[in-house]
């Protein structure tokens, strides 16, 4: 009955030890965000105030406005730079005897399926 009391104390002592620091941590990152968020809040709040243009002292003449065409955005599947920059540079790290060119970067769905797969199959 001794040996059950001291495990209890040990287990309740623990628990009190690591919520305590969570605790701690929880509330230092509460800290940091408020100070990071007081730092940007205060160049945002620079930038967002905009200038008042001056009132004309005349009314502006009328302009007639020719109707403006929307731009339509093409989607096209070029990667950006970086993402080609970085993927060539994980090539060439691998492969450090062979000089690789890389002519063409395409998604393939195959890894959308792998990542799927991997995700269920877990379970």
């Amino acid at each position: 009955m001794k040996v059950l009391a001291y495990g209890g104390q040990v287990t309740l002592i623990g628990l009190l030890i690591v919520f305590t620091a969570l605790f701690l941590l929880i509330t230092s990152i509460k800290i940091m965000s408020v100070i990071i968020g007081g730092i940007s809040g205060r160049k945002t709040a620079k930038k967002a105030e905009p200038e008042k243009p001056a009132e004309p002292a005349q009314a502006p003449a009328k302009i007639e406005e020719e109707p403006v065409e929307e731009a339509v955005e093409e989607t096209d599947d070029t990667p950006d730079p970086q993402v080609v920059a970085v993927i060539a540079a994980a090539i060439a790290e691998y492969d450090k005897n062979n000089s690789l060119v890389i002519r063409s970067i395409r998604r393939s769905k195959g890894w959308q399926k792998a990542a799927h797969d991997e995700a269920v199959a877990r379970f």
